[in-house]
């Protein structure tokens, strides 16, 4: 039902006028009578109406100053003035105030009706195109939540040109001059409560920065700052980290760590600011410890040799144990056999056999089953898409790694979430 108001100072003109609408058109409106211009607002501002009828002469305050405060308050009202005044100054001023209609008493019960049913038209008309206007913002904004997720996502793990990134950013609306990363690690979360750690997390730094953001992936999301002002210190930055650290353990009642790299330009600087945070992180050294955002810095620029001194053990049996550690922290980056050798002061070929023999399988194979394994995780997280996932857990074209999916498991990826959802 719609709320309709008469506004009328004589009795039976609103009577008579509510009794022939029930006739005419039953059960489609609520009515509710004013007998003056000050009443009348009052009952709009209380019922919320969505058409008035509304006569000119009235005691105190008159009809048209009542619509110009009732249009004020809610343009989208319609108006339909009835009034025995038949003056062309009344009309002009009632056109430019957007009245609906103009009729003069006494008005035929067709004439009624028929502007009644044109503006029940216009409201429908109205409610539909407001339902259809909602709808596409809310495509809209899936539109950019993905698009945010894929541009973080191209920046952390290299996977296209700059080109695309800028195009991302255009679309996203962000003038990306420079920006800071901070990566931020959840200790001990359950499926369940990731999607809700993921929205708790975003919406606070987006209301403290502009930013992009990743998905909430394992354990871990990343989020790119883009900072208004360009001439803040490093330990400001660490102070304000703090700050958003306490907070989001506040409001997610978890502990968390954060890792922060440094106010980058460019695309490249982007990642490398990426990397620094990462390895904030993955260092174990909370940030809150971390005495000068240098020591990040230093870090990133020795980041191999401090791990080589730190994790060197080739006369130790658990020296396989690093490097398999070593592969389970770095999965989805391009790590080859060489590179994990030398970190364990092997010969390449020494390496190479003792690790087939300790795990029963090559380094290529043992790290593409820890990436599909991985993956396999991450298809209980609906909100991921392939291209996501392929991204995440180390391969750069999404086709490819489909195709290394299949081989491994015997099954497309969208065939292994469709297993996945009829199990549930």
């Amino acid at each position: 039902m719609y709320k309709l108001l008469i506004a009328d100072d004589e009795p039976l003109e609103r009577e008579g006028l509510e009794l022939m609408i029930q006739k005419c058109l039953p059960n489609q409106f609520q009515i509710f009578h004013a007998e003056n211009g000050r009443l009348a607002i009052q009952q709009m501002e209380k019922h919320q109406p969505e058409i008035i009828f509304m006569d000119l002469k009235m005691p105190g305050i008159q009809g048209l100053e009542a619509i110009e405060e009732i249009k004020k308050q809610n343009p989208k009202i319609k108006i339909i003035i009835l009034t025995a005044f038949d003056y062309f100054s009344y009309a002009k001023e009632a056109i430019e105030l957007g009245v609906n209609d103009y009729i003069l008493k006494p008005a035929k019960k067709e004439k009624i009706v028929s502007v009644l049913k044109k503006c029940i038209s216009e409201l429908e008309e109205e409610l539909l195109n407001r339902e259809k206007e909602l709808k596409m913002k809310e495509k809209l904004g899936h539109l950019f939540s993905i698009s945010e997720s894929e541009c973080a996502l191209m920046i952390m793990m290299d996977a296209v040109s700059e080109t695309d990134v800028d195009e991302l950013l255009s679309l996203l609306k962000i003038p990306h001059r420079t920006s800071v990363a901070f990566v931020i690690e959840f200790s001990d979360i359950k499926m369940e409560e990731k999607q809700d750690l993921y929205q708790i997390v975003k919406r606070y730094m987006k209301n403290k920065q502009e930013c992009i953001c990743s998905p909430l992936i394992d354990h871990r999301m990343t989020i790119f700052s883009f900072p208004s002002d360009q001439d803040m210190t490093r330990n400001q930055w660490i102070t304000l980290s703090m700050k958003w650290l306490k907070e989001i353990e506040k409001r997610t009642n978890k502990k968390i760590k954060i890792g922060i790299g440094t106010l980058q330009k460019d695309i490249q600087g982007f990642k490398k600011s990426y990397q620094e945070a990462l390895l904030a992180v993955t260092s174990q050294s909370y940030f809150g410890r971390v005495k000068h955002i240098s020591e990040v810095e230093a870090a990133h620029d020795s980041d191999k040799k401090e791990k080589n001194r730190a994790l060197l053990n080739s006369e130790n049996t658990k020296g396989l144990d690093i490097a398999l550690q070593f592969i389970s922290d770095h999965f989805h980056e391009d790590i080859t056999l060489e590179e994990v050798a030398q970190l364990m002061n092997f010969h390449p070929h020494y390496f190479s056999k003792r690790f087939k023999q300790e795990t029963g399988q090559t380094f290529s194979d043992f790290l593409t089953h820890m990436r599909i394994e991985k993956a396999k995780e991450l298809m209980k997280q609906y909100h991921l898409n392939v291209k996501e996932i392929s991204y995440y857990v180390g391969y750069n074209d999404p086709n490819y790694f489909s195709r290394v999916f299949k081989k491994v498991t015997k099954m497309t990826p969208k065939e292994y979430r469709n297993q996945l959802q009829k199990n549930k």
